[in-house]
């Protein structure tokens, strides 16, 4: 006889867990604790919701670690003059193979108006951890969309006051210009 299946979905996460897993196909609660790089036993306390940690079904909803709240997107706004439409976002979410990912979009004059540069760079500072980044590329429009994502290490958590920025650079020579847009990450700065 078959049994309709119920999705089980928290009514709330511990403050600490911040974030809402999505079970896939093949997941167990051991995998899941894996990929997010937390202990077992604290991803079971933190998910009573299901009552057997042994029997989980694709669309159950799981609480996961996270120190702000994601997905979130967040407004990086300009700390130097900028041409009329320039903007930027970034989204945070969980990255393709583990722990988090953050997204940069923007809306950006050529790098060569802020000086001798080629490219953008987007970058996360993480409160005391360290900066992640990566160059950004623009589509053909004039003037482009520039984007890119960095994939945070597993063993990394976005904490607030994380920063994300966005600076030209010279791919030649290395050599980064200042800030021109930026925000910090905290629980209040997420849009979900």
């Amino acid at each position: 006889m078959y049994k309709q299946q119920y999705i089980r979905i928290p009514q709330t996460c511990p403050p600490t867990f911040l974030g809402r897993y999505t079970v896939q196909p093949g997941d167990t609660f051991f995998t899941i604790a894996q990929m997010f790089r937390v202990r077992l036993d604290t991803l079971i306390a933190s998910n009573p919701h299901i009552l057997n940690p042994n029997i989980i079904y694709p669309g159950d909803i799981l609480c996961v670690p996270g120190l702000i709240h994601y997905p979130c997107s967040i407004i990086l706004r300009p700390i130097v003059a900028v041409p009329f439409g320039t903007g930027a976002v970034t989204y945070v979410n969980f990255a393709p193979r583990g722990g988090q990912a953050v997204s940069f979009m923007a809306t950006l004059p050529q790098p060569s108006v802020f000086g001798d540069f080629d490219i953008y760079l987007g970058e996360i500072y993480v409160s005391n951890i360290g900066g992640f980044g990566t160059q950004l590329f623009p589509t053909p429009e004039d003037p482009p969309t520039w984007s890119a994502r960095v994939e945070l290490p597993t063993v990394v958590s976005i904490t607030p006051n994380s920063k994300v920025i966005i600076r030209p650079s010279n791919s030649l020579t290395g050599i980064s210009g200042a800030i021109i847009l930026e925000a910090i990450i905290h629980s209040g700065s997420c849009h979900l």
